[in-house]
């Protein structure tokens, strides 16, 4: 069985050291697409997924449609007389719309709207340094009390991500999605039929009725238990665990509060209409006047180019906000936070396990250089050297 293994590493390495080749026949091919479209963020333009095209296209559609109707109307249904006071009409709205400040009510409302996006994200709390404090706090001496000591570590955090599970998931839809009940999340393992029934249902949409914050108390009672076992021997560290449990809840806490308490209604809808009302008065006010006499327009045009820009630059900077305004649904820009709880529990997990030992302890190639340097070092072969510590890694 060792032997297979091995074998089936040597073989995969073999494969990684082709790629390189494979590589160089790719980018030749793929020349004259980067000619074309260009390469790396020159090819912002052509993407798809989350791009301004994918979020306007049918309202553009649908906006130009109407204003080549509106044009065609005006000039081939309209009489004579009827397309003098029409051209009226286009002026006045054309000086008219002028007037409104989109630019800056627009722009003050998508700046409000990306910092609240991104400061509920940076607000989610992360528990690799909870994980990496009981790791190094909560040893006990060996025997039944070391593996005490683990229990105590991976109860903590199961417990820190099954408050993390509570609270979010009554924010976003992709968790909820995901455990719609609590049922669920028992079959899931993060937590026990007996801590359910404490916990309770919990099917209210008010986060604040929410017994999220209770594994949180669990796991302070459980340091508190750790300390008195004499699992915990440090006294300052011990406080330094129960503030980053806190810190954690008070994180779980601002996110909610975000949620709960989001732009005032009042400012999204000034904003929508404004922008709305501009449009819709630029179908006429953008309309080419028929040239008949010195100061009318000279040059006429059938499609608005320049009116489709704006409304690409304007509607686009609507759309931004109208994706970030809640980053807990499933728009392509919102939190994918099925992947970072995912990411959570696996590394925290991982860092309070006891899976195997650290690596072995040994001088490093710079030991006792004046002046090292970070470059390659061509008498290392690499890929001799990584053979044979997976071999060993393999059998041990």
């Amino acid at each position: 069985m060792f032997h297979m293994e091995f074998m089936k590493k040597i073989c995969s390495k073999v494969k990684e050291m082709e790629q390189p080749e494979m590589s160089k026949v790719m980018a030749g091919k793929l020349s004259l697409a980067d000619k074309l479209l260009g390469s790396g963020e020159s090819r912002v333009m052509f993407r798809w997924r989350s791009s301004l095209w994918k979020l306007l296209w049918q309202e553009l559609l649908a906006y130009t449609a109407s204003f080549m109707m509106i044009s065609l109307v005006y000039r081939y249904i309209l009489t004579t007389d009827q397309q003098m006071e029409a051209e009226k009409l286009i002026r006045w709205c054309r000086h008219q719309s002028t007037g409104l400040p989109i630019t800056f009510l627009l722009g003050f409302y998508v700046s409000l709207v990306v910092k609240r996006w991104w400061e509920q994200y940076c607000k989610l709390p992360w528990p690799d340094t909870i994980a990496i404090f009981l790791k190094g706090l909560v040893v006990g001496p060996p025997g039944e009390k070391r593996v005490m000591a683990r229990v105590v570590r991976r109860t903590i955090i199961r417990y820190c991500i099954l408050a993390y599970i509570l609270c979010i998931r009554q924010l976003s839809v992709r968790l909820k999605k995901r455990f719609p009940t609590m049922h669920e999340l028992i079959k899931t393992g993060i937590v026990r039929a007996d801590e359910m029934v404490r916990i309770g249902d919990e099917e209210s949409v008010n986060v604040f009725a929410s017994n999220w914050w209770m594994p949180l108390k669990w796991a302070i009672e459980i340091l508190q238990k750790a300390q008195r076992d004499g699992l915990v021997t440090n006294a300052p560290g011990y406080s330094h665990m129960l503030g980053r449990i806190s810190e954690y809840r008070a994180g779980l806490s601002e996110v909610a509060t975000y949620v709960h308490l989001p732009v005032p209604l009042v400012y999204t809808q000034v904003v929508h209409l404004a922008v709305y009302v501009y449009f819709a008065v630029s179908l006429i006010g953008e309309q080419w006047v028929i040239w008949r006499q010195p100061g009318d327009e000279e040059v006429d045009l059938y499609y608005p180019i320049f009116m489709t820009v704006r409304f690409l630059f304007i509607f686009g900077w609507l759309r931004v906000a109208e994706t970030l305004y809640n980053p807990f649904g499933e728009d392509d820009e919102d939190f994918e936070l099925n992947e970072l709880l995912n990411r959570h529990f696996k590394v925290a997990m991982t860092i309070v396990d006891e899976h195997e030992d650290p690596p072995e302890l040994k001088k490093d190639i710079f030991w006792n250089q004046v002046d090292p340097e970070l470059i390659e070092h061509p008498e290392l072969d690499v890929e001799e050297v990584l053979v044979d510590y997976k071999e060993d890694f393999i059998f041990h």
